[in-house]
């Protein structure tokens, strides 16, 4: 059993392509199988009107707009070629995160061989419909969903192909390790037999979760990855520098011998709860960033609501609209406003119904 291990560079390079490529050489060095960015827009993941966040660190506490931060930390598209032909000169994988239908195509046309989902993304059916019928491998995290939201996404990938690797995550930064709960990659084992499984990874060790993840069947492992914990940004602190990166690297392949003689022993506090449910610890994080419908512009009381109106975005602070599998709702039926709706207003059972 061989481990494919994946880098998460994602915003850590901190706007500069030298630290894209300072990180890429880190990956390599570790021995990592992937280099992994993240491909966005914040028009195609926040409203303008996403609202301020509150910060707090060792150092500083301040506030900030949703919106004009994440536009900060999107990877320049005049990037990704040259970081794709580095990756591929240093003989690993680039590998990227989507998280819309524009960004997907965009990947796709770059030769991107296999798509990466966030677990943001695991109740966006449309993206993930769109990803599936590409055909390519798609590895999909799974950070607070329920059994029920992952058997949605996982059956919609499967009405196209079954190349799919699932991850289980919990989406806290960092993540106790008394709440990795890794339990539920047996629940995955039970209820998706047929369906490779991995683990990705929020914890500040650097590989006591992940080697549990080897024990109990995964194939895939995600990490965060730093230059340096000190770096300004909310992805630093918790990320390994170089030499933890090496050390889960060992780690990892360590583990995988003793996978093969069955000399390993499961963690009681690591392996948790095997119920696949959204954790108190991640509902915040699944209120501000699964996606939800909301109003492309101002639609008045009586109007039809078009699918071509609508956007799929992360609420923020704002309220949540609905879930976008119901996006179709308004492609295959015409849908009256029941009320004015304003630009970028949640689009929810009350406004059509």
């Amino acid at each position: 059993m061989k481990t494919y291990i994946i880098a998460e560079i994602g915003i850590n390079f901190n706007g500069s392509l030298d630290n894209c490529y300072k990180m890429i050489d880190m990956s390599v060095n570790a021995g990592c199988n992937a280099a992994k960015f993240q491909i966005f827009s914040a028009k195609n993941l926040y409203p303008r009107s996403a609202g301020e966040l509150d910060w707090k660190d060792d150092k500083e506490e301040y506030s900030y707009d949703i919106f004009e931060a994440v536009k900060k930390f999107e990877l320049p598209n005049e990037w990704v070629d040259e970081l794709m032909k580095y990756c591929k000169d240093k003989k690993i994988d680039f590998m990227a995160s989507v998280f819309d239908i524009e960004g997907l195509n965009i990947m796709i046309e770059k030769g991107m061989k296999v798509i990466k989902l966030s677990s943001y993304t695991i109740t966006n059916i449309p993206l993930i419909e769109a990803a599936a019928k590409t055909g390519l491998p798609i590895i999909m995290s799974t950070g607070g969903a329920t059994i029920g939201e992952t058997e949605g996404a996982v059956n919609t990938v499967l009405k196209y192909h079954d190349n799919l690797t699932i991850l289980h995550c919990s989406i806290q930064y960092p993540t106790k390790l008394e709440d990795v709960n890794m339990g539920v990659m047996d629940t995955f084992a039970k209820v998706f037999p047929n369906i490779k499984t991995g683990y990705s990874d929020h914890t500040e060790e650097p590989s006591d979760a992940p080697v549990q993840s080897i024990y109990l069947g995964g194939s895939v492992v995600e990490k965060h990855i730093t230059l340096d914990k000190q770096m300004k940004g909310p992805d630093h602190f918790f990320a390994l520098e170089p030499d933890e990166l090496k050390k889960m690297v060992v780690d990892i392949r360590d583990a995988e011998k003793r996978y093969e003689k069955k000399t390993f022993k499961i963690d009681k506090t690591i392996y948790g709860s095997s119920e696949k449910i959204c954790h108190e610890h991640e509902q915040y994080l699944r209120d501000f960033c699964y996606m939800t419908l909301f109003s492309k512009k101002d639609i008045q009381k009586g109007e039809i609501i078009k699918a071509e109106d609508i956007s799929i975005l992360r609420a923020g602070k704002k309220e949540k609209g609905l879930e976008p599998k119901y996006l179709k709702l308004f492609k295959e039926n015409k849908v009256t406003a029941t009320k004015n709706i304003g630009f970028e207003d949640p689009i929810n059972w009350e406004s059509i119904l």
